[in-house]
C-alpha cells in the first residue's frame, strides 16, 4: 500500500468517528435549539392572549369612563341650562323692578320742578307784596 493511501486511511479511521461524534452533537444541539425555539413561540402566545385581554379590559374600562362622564356632562349642561333659567328670570325681576324705580323717580322729579316752582312763585308773590322771611 502506498504512503498516501496509507495516511489517508489513518486520518479516515481518526476523524470519521470523530466527525459522526461532532454530526451527532450538531443534530443533538439543533433539537435543543428547536425545543427552545417551541418553547420561547409558546410564551409569546401567552403574552399575547395576556397582553389581548388586558386590552380589551382597557377598552371596556375607557368605555365604561366615557358613559359616566357623558352621563356628568349631561348633568352639568341640565344644571347650567336651569341656572341660565333662573338667573334670566331675575335679571327679567331686576329690569321689571328698575323700570318700577325710575318710574317713580321720575314722578319725584316731577314733584320736585313742581314744588320748585311753586316756591319761585310764591317767592315772586312775597316779594310784590313785600312779605320777607326770617
Amino acid at each position: 500500500m502506498p504512503v498516501y493511501d496509507q495516511v489517508k486511511q489513518a486520518l479516515q479511521d481518526i476523524l470519521a468517528p470523530e466527525i459522526q461524534a461532532l454530526k451527532a452533537e450538531i443534530r443533538r444541539l439543533d433539537e435543543k435549539i428547536e425545543a427552545r425555539f417551541r418553547e420561547v413561540d409558546a410564551r409569546f402566545k401567552e403574552m399575547e392572549t395576556k397582553l389581548a385581554a388586558l386590552e380589551e379590559k382597557f377598552e371596556m374600562r375607557f368605555r365604561e369612563m366615557e358613559t359616566k362622564l357623558a352621563a356628568l356632562e349631561e348633568k352639568f349642561e341640565t344644571r347650567f341650562r336651569e341656572m341660565e333659567t333662573k338667573f334670566a328670570a331675575l335679571d327679567e325681576k331686576f329690569e321689571t323692578r328698575f323700570r318700577e324705580l325710575d318710574s317713580k323717580f321720575e314722578g319725584l322729579r316731577h314733584e320736585v320742578r313742581t314744588v320748585l316752582e311753586i316756591r319761585e312763585r310764591l317767592a315772586a308773590l312775597e316779594a310784590k307784596v313785600g312779605i320777607t322771611r326770617p
